[in-house]
């Protein structure tokens, strides 16, 4: 039975998130990370300032299933099925000790020991840590309440590996910045605020404490928030609240980084649920019909739930994964539907307003033309300053036409594709970064050959705001255009 508590799918950042939980339902204000490295005698420790616990209370927290899932919790409770810190533990190491202490009591001290138990074939709850651990135990000692959990003998993290090996050191350090960013995004909305928690890895400075991630940039001013919507079910309200993040235009480059999150923009598009502030699920479109695609990824979704949902909403033991209930699926795919679609319009138009809407052609340098039953793309023969050189350059006419073929037929898709798939936003818009005068001068061209195709100033006013390219880019726009087809402020087009 004990061996098989190992066997429920944690990894350690999820695992730990598992630890903090008691923590925070235990009121801490604060709690330490301590990751030792020491090869396979490696050993972590998670400290808080909680409550902290008296010797019978420890004991029926060393129980497994301590507590039904059934049975009725204080709002702020982040528990459920009463195995958090067995399981979670024992995912990761075979030695669990844990002492604890409230105000005016002596510490507490309790240890599984899983070689123990299987010697003896007996559930032996032994009551003093092992030899040589208490040293490891010691900050119980300066803390006037709370708890202190140790794991030693983690064998499915360590067992194998040298104490001086350089790699094996690495991956353990690796390991420990997935747990710190794992904590950032799933107690974000705990660290951050008014009566925010501080929680600290390897030390008690500002420099190894846990920094919050706000997947929905609300300190950002180009975030789009919506109002947040209350939908009454059988176990109390859901508020949800969607949000379109800013293009990677609006944002700076450390900004945009930090915002994809620790699994990446697409990765981290979609639903994101939260139990008691708690984050459960880090984007997900929770198996409403939708796949998670590059022009969606500025699509996330803020959804709500209490600890009275569980049942409902499927919250699994590792607080991991939850399912919306039949009765709301249809609603939140409505949502979802209508944030994609801003999404998708932000994406294409790097954050700015969309061009104005016009009865008039589209010029596009680019068209999408099938051949053979596959997609190619041509360059549009039709457009002014392409249809101008074309008609003015008879001489160079079948230099140009060839040109204009080689081009079409040497379009480095696959490169596009890949390039884009290992580095989203990689890729620069239309003249970014190019000087203002190197603009103005090929916006000049383009007036020109629209003004030689025969239309009149307010025509060729109008086909050149509307153009993609140039639509970052409307003061140079406008400086150029005679006084006449300029705009007065404060009209509609």
């Amino acid at each position: 039975m004990i061996e098989s508590l190992r066997a429920f799918g944690y990894d350690l950042p999820t695992a730990i998130a598992d630890l903090v939980d008691n923590s925070i339902s235990a009121e801490a204000r604060n709690i330490w990370l301590t990751f030792f490295w020491n090869g396979p005698e490696s050993h972590v420790a998670i400290a808080d300032d909680g409550a902290g616990m008296a010797e019978a209370d420890l004991v029926n927290a060393m129980r497994a299933g301590s507590r039904s899932p059934l049975a009725p919790r204080t709002p702020g409770d982040l528990g459920r099925f009463g195995l958090g810190l067995k399981t979670a533990s024992f995912s990761q190491c075979r030695r669990l000790t844990v002492a604890s202490t409230t105000d005016g009591t002596q510490p507490a001290v309790r240890r599984w020991d899983l070689d123990h138990v299987q010697k003896v074939r007996d559930w032996q709850l032994l009551r003093e840590a092992a030899s040589g651990s208490m040293p490891r135990l010691a900050q119980i000692g300066k803390l006037r309440h709370g708890t202190v959990v140790l794991w030693e003998q983690m064998d499915r993290l360590v067992t194998g590996t040298e104490t001086t090996n350089k790699t094996d050191h690495q991956r353990f350090l690796e390991l420990v910045q997935h747990v710190e960013e794992h904590l950032g995004m799933v107690f974000h909305r705990y660290l951050k605020g008014k009566g925010s928690i501080r929680l600290f890895i390897n030390g008690q400075g500002e420099r190894e404490r846990v920094v919050p991630w706000d997947p929905f940039l609300e300190d950002e001013t180009a975030t789009q928030a919506g109002p947040v919507e209350t939908l009454e079910t059988s176990s109390g309200s859901v508020e949800v609240q969607e949000f379109v993040l800013p293009h990677h235009d609006r944002l700076t480059r450390d900004a945009h980084r930090a915002a994809g999150g620790p699994a990446g923009w697409n990765a981290q598009q979609g639903f994101y649920v939260y139990r008691n502030r708690r984050l459960l699920v880090p984007g997900d479109w929770l198996g409403l019909g939708f796949t998670k695609e590059e022009h969606y990824k500025l699509a996330r979704i803020r959804v709500d739930i209490n600890n009275a949902a569980d049942r409902e909403w499927d919250i699994d033991v590792k607080k991991s994964t939850a399912r919306p209930p039949a009765h709301l699926r249809k609603r939140l795919r409505w949502i979802a539907e209508g944030v994609r679609k801003k999404a998708v319009a932000v994406y294409r138009h790097r954050g700015g307003a969309a061009a104005p809407r016009r009865t008039g052609p589209v010029d596009p340098v680019w068209n999408a033309a099938e051949r053979a039953g596959k997609i190619g793309y041509v360059v549009n023969r039709e457009h002014p300053l392409i249809a101008r050189c074309l008609a003015e350059s008879k001489e160079l006419r079948p230099t140009l036409v060839a040109l204009l073929r080689l081009l079409e037929e040497t379009v480095p898709i696959r490169r596009i594709w890949l390039e884009e798939t290992e580095k989203p936003d990689a890729h620069s818009q239309p003249f970014e970064k190019a000087p203002d005068k190197d603009i103005s001068g090929v916006i000049r061209q383009v007036y020109a050959a629209l003004r030689a195709a025969g239309l009149s100033d307010s025509e060729a006013s109008e086909r050149l705001r509307g153009m993609e390219a140039f639509a970052e880019h409307g003061h140079l726009v406008e400086a150029i255009l005679p006084p006449a087809s300029v705009k007065k402020k404060g009209t509609r087009s």
